[in-house]
């Protein structure tokens, strides 16, 4: 099997059961894969909810390299030409759910890795939920197989573009719901309930300016989604908005995402938008956090193996830019290994993760096999 039919059986093995992932049969075939191709690893499965495994792999050695990735993925959009989980190849690309993030990187390394043949000192962690909620990583991170090893160097495998990465900004998540009386909407004295939370949000993008990094840029804000009316009748199915004009909204919901920098946090975000609130009379604002995560920043000269691998695969070498990338839950790892080199590289195709006939050029497949293979060789030998 080379590295495209492994993309495509991967993508392949993809699957939803009433619209939740269903990772099973991956964990089934990436165990009976490595018992097959790489039997001096050993292998263990966390079960971190029904049906859903991470599948960590170790040699023997004290673990010098620890590779990660995810092996789930999103609900497939509206729009694909053809079907999402069923792998297509054609004019040079490979096209499927999955196929970008991750699927070909987890196939370009399992296939470099079989070049490379028996390993001291490799470890690798292949997850599921990073698309969600992290709780592969969070499973991985309390267990006592990450308490057991001390790695150098940590490669995250899931990016794209064939660039490293050196590091990401943080992440902060939290919704907001906010109650107000009504109002005419003629009476520029009421406000109601979504005026205040466009005002705070507008100034409170201002605020975050403030905290820049020379590392990882600045912080930044988006509303991942809103929703706002008058309520003319709440029950436990749900809330129903009346539709007619001359009546202000008396709520509003939002859930909004930071790309938060070192000396930011969720307490001086939390701190911001209750003070801003408070200054609106008759209004009921409540904020509840959702993550509060912490990005991560090496310096560069940790990591000239890294770099060396990437020129010596495809002449060059360039780095991500954390301002316009988005969280990796690499950072995660951090709390458990303080002292390691955190780092990315991925040969996924950049813009097309998630969307509608999202696809994997096979030259960077082949592209990933090289650099993953030169890494293995520059690190573990």
């Amino acid at each position: 099997m080379n590295v495209r039919e492994l993309t495509k059986k991967l993508i392949s093995l993809q699957s939803f059961d009433d619209g939740r992932l269903y990772e099973k049969p991956m964990s089934d075939f990436l165990v009976a894969y490595v018992e097959k191709n790489l039997p001096w690893l050993s292998i263990d499965l966390q079960e971190v909810e029904p049906n859903r495994f991470n599948v960590y792999l170790r040699d023997s050695s004290p673990t010098k390299l620890l590779v990660v990735d995810q092996i789930d993925t999103v609900v497939p959009e509206q729009g694909w030409d053809g079907e999402a989980l069923l792998p297509v190849e054609s004019d040079g690309r490979i096209y499927g759910l999955g196929s970008s993030d991750s699927k070909g990187n987890v196939a370009a390394f399992l296939k470099a890795l079989e070049r490379f043949g028996e390993t001291k000192g490799l470890a690798i962690l292949l997850y599921v939920d990073e698309e969600y909620c992290f709780k592969g990583m969070k499973y991985f991170i309390s267990s006592s197989l990450a308490k057991n090893i001390q790695p150098e160097f940590v490669l995250s495998i899931d990016g794209n573009g064939s660039v490293l990465g050196s590091g990401c900004r943080g992440l902060v998540e939290f919704d907001i719901q906010i109650r107000s009386e009504s109002g005419h909407t003629a009476n520029p004295k009421t406000p109601g309930a979504l005026l205040p939370y466009l005002t705070v949000f507008q100034k409170f993008q201002t605020w975050l300016k403030q905290y820049s990094d020379l590392e990882q840029g600045e912080a930044t804000a988006q509303i991942a989604n809103l929703r706002s009316g008058l309520i003319v009748n709440e029950s436990d199915e749900g809330f129903v908005f009346g539709k007619e004009g001359n009546r202000l909204p008396n709520f509003t919901e939002a859930k909004i995402e930071i790309r938060t920098t070192p000396t930011l946090s969720w307490k001086e975000i939390e701190s911001f938008w209750k003070s801003e609130l408070g200054r609106y009379a008759d209004l009921d604002a409540s904020l509840t956090g959702i993550f509060d995560l912490d990005g991560f920043s090496t310096p560069r000269e940790r990591l000239k193996l890294l770099e060396q691998s990437v020129f010596d695969s495809i002449g060059s070498v360039s780095y991500l830019d954390p301002s316009t990338f988005g969280y990796l839950d690499v950072a995660m790892l951090k709390t458990v290994f303080p002292d390691a080199s955190l780092c990315s590289f991925g040969i996924g195709e950049p813009g097309v993760n998630h969307k509608p006939n999202e696809y994997v050029r096979i030259d960077r497949l082949d592209e990933g096999v090289s650099v993953y293979l030169q890494i293995l060789k520059k690190l573990l030998t």
